[in-house]
């Protein structure tokens, strides 16, 4: 698996793109903890690994 700040800022934009089209069809939660835990379960079949030391917050 590829850490997230491995990537490329282009790569990591173009991610975060296609996580915002998933992510308007989901239920909204206003939890951090909760939008990092499903960041991850969305990269993670993408062979991105995704944690909270990736996040703003860590």
């Amino acid at each position: 698996m590829t850490r997230w700040k491995e990537l490329s800022p282009e790569r990591q934009m173009d991610l975060r793109a296609a996580y915002d089209i998933e992510m308007a069809r989901q239920t909204n939660t206003c939890s951090i903890d909760e939008k990092i835990a499903r960041f991850a379960e969305w990269l993670a079949p993408q062979g991105v690994a995704f944690g909270m030391e990736d996040s703003a917050k860590g």
